[in-house]
């Protein structure tokens, strides 16, 4: 959405440049083994061992040193910061300390009218193969079908953002207000049915639209927290959106010194994705070893795109990293090999064969 330009974007490609994912279509976010695995544009390493090596994990992930929490905080806060507050769980290592709980949580609740059942009837009419009906995969036939829908007199939908546990995060204090903002602006966004992206039908509708004969309009907003109450409207929660979202260049935020770069980002300002990324994937290696900065772009650092510089196109023009992942093919479509030393019925024929040759010889003799 134009509202949220700025935001990082990790887009997963295969090797023909199909779009196959984000990390917004990923039901488990970054944390998707199709992100993870996926090789960084111009070059043969994959985000996995970039976790690896800048959080700190070793012996294939078994063991991660208690003092590094604060560099997995930052890493994902530079990829997909909205995954902080949604929560997150690298399960493709042992170590199962690499998640975040979810800093924001939602649920609805419906309360039923007095009589809440509605029956209704549905019918398609084909009048070219009407008894085409039972073919698979096919829309073609006619039927008739009984439906039922329970309908509610209310629906009460409830948010709640953990705000102790978002002052917690080892992040400079502008990145956790930017984190609140944008957890306000999405509640926003829902209650004013903006629009949303469904992954599975590759379609834009309302938020609202739950389900396929569910629309929903809000009617009021009240908040507590604190000893504090009050009533916003959409618009004041939306309001509440980080400044730069939206905006070309996209939010900033102060230098993250954090003592590993004895003071070299001191006088820096302006910090955005754009930035984060490239630190990220940019080759520290070379630069430490020759004391110079390696000429041109590192592999790893041509994994991140701005659209213009992408292959992608128009795709996005905010921040973005771009990964390779081949899909292993549909092993249903394979034809099944048998397994070594061949079937049993082959190994009877040939056990037949055999004795069927050794009573020539002995009938010979």
């Amino acid at each position: 959405m134009d509202d949220l330009k700025g935001l990082p974007l990790v887009v997963v490609r295969n090797k023909d440049g199909d779009l196959l994912a984000t990390n917004l279509t990923e039901p488990h976010r970054i944390a998707s083994s199709y992100i993870l695995e996926g090789k960084l544009a111009g070059g043969t390493e994959n985000l996995r061992k970039l976790f690896e090596e800048k959080i700190g994990l070793q012996n294939d992930g078994t063991f991660w040193p208690m003092d590094r929490r604060a560099d997995l905080e930052r890493l994902v806060f530079a990829l997909d910061p909205s995954a902080l507050l949604h929560g997150f769980q690298f399960v493709q290592w042992e170590f199962v300390g690499l998640r975040q709980t979810r800093l924001i949580h939602a649920r609805l609740e419906a309360e039923l009218a007095d009589d809440p059942e509605v029956h209704y009837g549905v019918v398609k009419w084909d009048a070219i193969e009407p008894g085409s009906t039972n073919k698979k995969h096919a829309n073609k036939g006619q039927s008739i079908a009984a439906k039922s829908r329970i309908v509610p007199k209310n629906v009460t939908a409830t948010f709640e953002i953990d705000v102790l546990a978002l002052k917690n995060l080892s992040l400079k204090e502008d990145r956790k207000k930017f984190l609140l903002g944008l957890a306000l602006w999405k509640i926003g966004a829902f209650l004013a049915n903006k629009a949303s992206f469904d992954p599975r039908s590759r379609s834009i509708g309302s938020s609202l639209r739950l389900r396929a004969d569910c629309h929903l309009t809000c009617e009021s907003i009240s908040w507590s927290g604190n000893s504090s109450v009050g009533t916003p409207t959409t618009t004041e929660l939306m309001g509440a959106k980080p400044t730069g979202l939206g905006q070309a260049e996209g939010p900033s935020f102060l230098p993250d010194t954090h003592g590993n770069d004895d003071g070299k980002q001191a006088g820096m300002s302006g910090v955005t994705f754009s930035a984060l990324i490239k630190e990220l994937l940019s080759d520290k290696k070379d630069e430490a070893t020759s004391g110079e900065p390696k000429e041109g772009k590192s592999s790893a650092e041509k994994g991140t795109a701005s659209g213009k510089e992408s292959s992608s196109g128009n795709l996005y023009d905010g921040p973005m990293v771009e990964v390779t992942y081949e899909p292993k093919q549909n092993q249903e479509n394979k034809p099944k090999q048998e397994k070594k030393g061949g079937s049993k019925a082959a190994q009877q024929t040939e056990a037949n064969v055999e004795q069927a040759d050794e009573a020539a010889d002995e009938a010979q003799e």
